[in-house]
């Protein structure tokens, strides 16, 4: 039988608190998505008649009613997620690798690139606004084009910093073995330290994925129409006239679906790329 010490009854108490501080707005998120208006008001957490006329007018409410159509929404943001987290990708990767490989000074650049990284986003916003607007505001301001190179440009810091460290780890001697058969440095790196960096590449991925996903500043400032993004489209049924909190707990429940069915998928894809090689001689 256990034995139950102060040490055991603290740990177990702290762990509890920790779930309860999820799962309780979890809890009241998913209620409050199946209240009609009426129980919502009511206030009674436990009795209610569940309906899903939130869920329906969240997929279904005509634009002109509230200014924005939210499975276009949905559909923004996944087009802008996944293109932005390849783009950061297809980007950091040679960079880590050059850091990680190359006599180029790579301890200062890393440190330069994480400066950037730990500034505040709100910094940035209104230069890159204007920025932006000299350039071309019908292309770059609420656009997919702007959101992905805004969503690139700001996940790149972190995702070298974290490709960096996968790619030191990997033996140069792989590499050197891949360039005295005939590969180029530019071989050798496809050909021997990107499959090598599946993992890494996999959890930069997430990372990026999850970011922009749940990012509102830039997605808050920078569309109004046509690239609403879904963590935005929420905040758009508090009108001046009422608060619709079914229409948001519906709005919050349908975005986690396809990050929940992401992280499902790169699940297998992060055991596929632990194992990748390990078979080979």
């Amino acid at each position: 039988m256990k034995r139950w010490t102060l040490k055991n009854v603290t740990i177990h108490v702290l762990v509890l608190l920790t779930l309860g501080m999820f799962l309780v707005p979890l809890f009241f998120i998913v209620t409050t998505s199946v209240k009609s208006y009426a129980d919502i008001m009511a206030g009674n957490p436990l009795f209610f008649k569940p309906t899903l006329e939130n869920y329906l007018s969240v997929l279904f409410l005509n634009p002109a009613t509230i200014g924005f159509n939210f499975p276009s929404s949905l559909f923004n943001s996944l087009v802008i997620a996944l293109v932005a987290t390849l783009g950061a990708l297809a980007i950091s990767f040679p960079a880590a690798y050059a850091t990680a490989r190359l006599r180029t000074g790579g301890g200062n650049l890393i440190s330069y690139i994480v400066s950037l990284r730990l500034l505040p986003p709100i910094i940035f916003a209104l230069p890159l606004y204007l920025f932006f607007f000299k350039i071309s505001p019908d292309l770059l301001i609420d656009s997919y084009l702007g959101m992905i190179l805004i969503y690139t440009t700001f996940n790149t810091p972190l995702s070298v910093l974290v490709l960096r460290s996968f790619i030191s780890d990997i033996p140069p001697e792989l590499e050197e073995s891949a360039m005295i058969d005939g590969y180029s440095r530019l071989g050798a790196m496809l050909r021997v330290a990107l499959p090598l960096s599946a993992p890494g590449l996999v959890a930069v991925a997430i990372l990026n994925y999850l970011a922009i996903w749940n990012e509102y500043l830039f997605a808050l400032i920078f569309t109004s129409q046509r690239a609403v993004m879904v963590n935005v489209s929420a905040s758009l049924f508090v009108t001046a006239y009422a608060i619709r909190y079914g229409e948001i707990a519906a709005t919050v429940m349908i975005a986690m679906v396809p990050t929940i069915a992401f992280m499902l998928l790169v699940q297998r894809s992060l055991v596929k790329g632990l194992t990748l090689g390990a078979v080979k001689g």
